[in-house]
């Protein structure tokens, strides 16, 4: 079939690499790989070109046909080399209107052959130890500027991209830095006893917490040389001034302060107030990095920006407002518990002065968006439509005259290029800079905004925030929201919703609804004005680390060593080795409890709930969670989470008092003598298990061995119905302790607040109110497997869903935490069919749900709990039956309709009213037989039986 389609160039380009690459003053030499479809490439530049601008310069890259490749009529293999001369860019680094803080990016602009297409993209993605030992520094000394040009290399977070900054320094500093290169660690000494602190912002600000920072050390105390950096054409460097011992940007006593300083303190990323970025100086500065940050965060997640994980972002101190914004840094963010401090903004200090008066004004301050890089972009963007709609919208200008209220609008620095795009509209224009933006929140009654930091500032002030989000998938991008419903203000996605919200507002006498007010509260812990007091005292109690320990935690050539050595054939036996080791001879801490759950993929069941009652009820325990993430955190954020088989791992293995798990640990390990072990099981059986199953499939020949030496380990097992403990019995050859007290996972069906909770849930899978969800959860099996993992082939026919149900209901997708294989759903089906294998609890997801459809799954015991149908779509009744077996005839005892495939199952779910007349006497026995101790506050009684034996 031929198509008339124009190919992008993606159909062309398969792959880039960056191999070699050696930076020199006077030039720049590249080597690596590039891949494309189907055609050779016949010629090739290299592109330089200002970020966010249209200026650019190229040189033309030698290209070759890879000699070493394989003939290949799909993949087309070639080597580049790319060398620049400094003095070749001089012209265009000239040309260039901003001189400081400029980022050059570099493209390639290839054409092939036999096409008249042209391939265009970022050089990058280097191999790992060229990423590492990345260095250098292109420069020259332009006669003409009578000052050097420097361009430092670097490879972007984003996209591992190759870029340069750019900067101009006058002759006196960069010689200074030239000279020095080599006298870095004794300029550093010479320091030593002077107890220097360097703050700032970005090279043009004196307005936020860095200025505010700054005021307080120089007012109140001078035994401190502290000294803000700044550029000397800064328009807010008057704000500074006053205070003495201000430093130029980019000047001789920049280069020579920042090394000697003891602690620099900044809003952004410290190498914002770096006088260069240049590695071999940055690696000599041995100051404490303090992040005062500019903003509460939460709404956009910041761990690709603020990690601890990042190679480029350093910290030692990260200053936040309240304990769930800690808890954030800690859980999302991967912080430790002394490296965050609750202690206020800076800025906070005059916020909450009550020195300004209130005006009648609303503030409109949006934030900005990344990916709007240059007029043509901004004019096509959804950004300036949606703006330039609400400033124009005649009832904006309506509710400015009924309620006497000027309208104010005010761009993002970053976007202050685009301000006069909306010179016409009736509102007053305000560009950042011009007005400190704190006292346009103080003075001003009503903040629309989108997603930016200073709607928290707002908030805590109580005063009517709306969230103006139009855009919120593309601006939150893959990475979650650190929050989950939790903003201080109506959330808009329409230009309607905004306009009603604002006439809501007036009627409201402009004040803050009482259910906001609270929301804002969580995220202040001090409203007074003494934040920067705690600040000052957290920075001069940060903590000694070992240069050592942090090298081998955080250096990314360690952690590549020894994700090499994970996947080698030497790891396993190690660790075993470690482990024995660690059991016999460590001491094994008596209140030391660790949990796993789902193999540490899944952070739910009975061991989530007896975690977050022993929390709740303060119990003295330390506690470690297995997990592949940190939402054990959001509970207690003391608790330590490791991951599954890591070193630390086998390492509270073996000094765990108590071990709490729904499924084994590795069926290899002995647990010590002292530990005791909790087994809560997964789940009420239906389907034969192990000793009782005639046939095994997919399991080798030592399961059984291993499985029973696993069940030796346990101390006690819970179970939540005689039956369950007869078939528990039998199936594990078990004749130790059970606590037959019901399932802990259950208590969430009993919860005072569970109609709240379901709403909440609801909300955060964008389910609407009127939508009835069904929850689709089929168990694995055993003889679908590929290598050593389960897959699951989807038996669920989308279309037919769509066509007999897909009005009303949404269909919630939630596979076995053992099937490997993803669950693929056509784009066309994804309003409302949603893949929820990855959701963190599925008894949360039956809350939300209206509907269960399993098969043989355990689910079915623990859904009887909720008092709603439940349908059985068993399309290998047979084959399954004869293959696993079954402890009792499903047929007979099952609470709703069993069906074989999909227009059935469907077609039941349609006419569900006779459901209650069919199956009601059927459920109540169900849930006598299988739930008979389910209740709530069994996680309680389960853990103090358990602790008490």
């Amino acid at each position: 079939m031929l198509v008339n389609k124009e190919l992008s160039a993606s159909h062309y380009y398969l792959r880039k690499t960056i191999s070699k690459i050696k930076v020199h003053e006077e030039k720049l030499l590249v080597e690596g790989n590039l891949t494309t479809r189907f055609f050779d490439i016949e010629s090739g530049q290299v592109e330089f070109i200002q970020r966010g601008g249209e200026k650019s310069v190229s040189f033309p890259v030698r290209i070759n046909p890879n000699k070493e490749q394989k003939v290949n009529s799909f993949a087309r293999r070639h080597v580049y080399q790319i060398e620049v001369q400094m003095k070749n860019l001089v012209e265009f680094l000239s040309s260039l209107e901003q001189k400081e803080e400029l980022t050059i990016d570099v493209f390639f602009n290839l054409i092939l052959k036999n096409t008249d297409s042209e391939l265009r993209f970022k050089a990058g993605n280097p191999r790992f130890l060229v990423r590492y030992f990345l260095k250098g520094e292109m420069a020259f000394f332009s006669e003409s500027n009578q000052g050097w040009l420097s361009l430092v290399p670097y490879f972007t977070i984003k996209g591992n991209n190759l870029s340069f900054n750019y900067n101009m320094y006058d002759k006196e500093a960069y010689n200074y830095f030239r000279n020095n290169k080599n006298r870095w660690r004794a300029i550093s000494k010479a320091g030593k006893n002077r107890n220097i602190w360097i703050v700032g912002e970005r090279s043009y600000k004196a307005q936020d917490n860095g200025y505010r920072f700054f005021k307080y050390l120089r007012k109140n105390h001078p035994e401190i040389e502290a000294y803000y950096v700044i550029s000397k054409d800064s328009p807010e460097r008057k704000n500074v001034e006053p205070y003495g011992n201000v430093i130029d940007f980019y000047s001789k006593e920049h280069f020579q302060l920042m090394m000697q300083a003891s602690y620099i303190c900044g809003t952004h990323h410290p190498s914002h107030i770096y006088p260069t970025r240049n590695k071999q100086y940055v690696k000599n500065i041995k100051a404490k990095k303090v992040f005062l940050q500019h903003g509460v965060f939460g709404t956009k997640n910041i761990s690709p920006f603020y990690g601890k994980w990042l190679p480029d972002f350093e910290t030692d101190m990260f200053v936040t407002s309240s304990e769930k914004e800690k808890n954030i840094a800690v859980r999302d963010l991967g912080y430790e518990q002394d490296e965050v401090a609750v202690t206020g903004l800076s800025r906070f200090e005059s916020l909450f002065k009550d020195d300004i008066p209130l005006k009648r004004q609303v503030l409109i301050i949006p934030t900005w968006r990344d990916w709007i890089t240059n007029n043509q972009i901004f004019e096509e963007s959804d950004y300036f439509k949606r703006y330039e709609e609400l400033l124009f919208d005649p009832r904006l200008k309506e509710i400015s005259e009924k309620y006497n209220i000027e309208l104010i609008f005010c761009l993002h620095p970053n976007m202050q290029d685009y301000v006069d795009y909306f010179a016409d509209a009736p509102v007053t224009i305000i560009k950042q800079g011009e007005r400190d933006v704190q006292v346009l929140i103080k003075e001003s009654m009503v903040m629309v905004t989108d997603y930016s930091s200073v709607a928290f500032d707002f908030s805590f002030l109580h005063k009517p925030v709306i969230y103006y989000q139009f855009d919120r998938k593309k601006f939150l991008g893959k990475h979650p929201s650190h929050l989950d419903n939790e903003l201080p203000g109506d959330i808009a996605f329409e230009k309607d919703e905004v306009i009603d919200s604002l006439f809501k507002v007036g009627k409201n006498n402009f004040e803050m609804e009482n259910e906001y007010v609270e929301k804002a509260n969580n995220f202040i812990q001090y409203r007074d004005t003494k934040s920067n007091e705690p600040i000052f005292e957290a920075i001069q109690n940060i903590p000694e680390r070992s240069k050592f320990k942090t090298f081998l935690k955080e250096d990314p050539l360690p952690l590549k060593i020894f994700s090499r050595f994970r996947r080698s054939k030497y790891y396993f036996p190690t660790m075993k080795l470690y482990y024995k080791i660690l059991s016999r001879f460590s001491r094994v801490v008596d209140k030391r409890v660790l949990f796993e759950s789902g193999v540490g993929k899944r952070y739910e069941d009975s061991p989530r709930a007896i975690y977050e009652k022993m929390v709740e009820n303060e119990e003295d325990f330390e506690f470690i969670w297995v997990m592949n993430n940190n939402e054990p955190l959001n509970v207690n954020s003391n608790t330590k989470v490791i991951k599954r088989l890591s070193p630390s791992y086998y390492k509270y293995l073996a000094t765990s008092k108590y071990w709490v798990n729904n499924q084994n640990f590795p069926t290899y390990l002995t647990k010590p003598k002292q530990t005791q072990y909790l087994q809560t099981w997964h789940g009420t059986p239906l389907k034969k298990m192990q000793h009782d199953q005639d046939q095994i499939e997919g399991r080798d020949e030592g399961y059984l061995d291993r499985v029973t030496h696993a069940k030796n380990q346990w101390s006690a097992l819970v179970s939540p119905s005689p039956y369950a403990t007869h078939a528990f019995r039998s199936a594990f050859q078990y004749n130790g302790p059970v606590l037959e007290l019901g399932y802990p996972r259950n208590d969430v069906f009993y919860e005072p607040n569970i109609y709240e909770k379901r709403e909440s849930i609801r909300q955060k899978l964008n389910i609407a109110e009127d939508e009835k969800v069904i929850l689709y959860a089929p168990t694995f099996r055993d003889n679908q497997k590929k290598g050593k993992k389960f897959t699951m082939k989807n038996k669920i026919n989308f279309r037919i869903f769509e066509r007999r149900l897909g009005e009303d209901y949404v269909l919630l997708i939630r596979e076995h935490v053992v099937v490997a294989s993803k669950l693929n759903i056509p784009e066309e089906f994804r309003h409302n069919i949603i893949n929820v294998s990855k959701y963190p609890d599925i008894q949360e997801l039956m809350i939300a749900s209206d509907i269960l459809v399993t098969d043989y799954s355990s689910v079915m015991f623990d859904y009887a709990n909720t008092n709603k149908p439940m349908y059985f779509y068993c399309y290998d009744l047979d084959e399954y039956g004869d293959m696993r077996g079954f402890y009792f005839d499903l047929e007979e005892q099952a609470p709703g309709p069993i069906v074989k495939n999909t227009s059935n199952l469907f077609r039941s779910i349609a006419s569900q009213d006779q459901y209650w007349d069919n199956y009601g006497e059927k459920y109540q026995a169900f849930q006598t037989r299988f739930a008979p101790l389910d209740g709530p506050n069994r996680a309680e009684k389960v853990y103090k039986a358990f602790f008490k034996r």
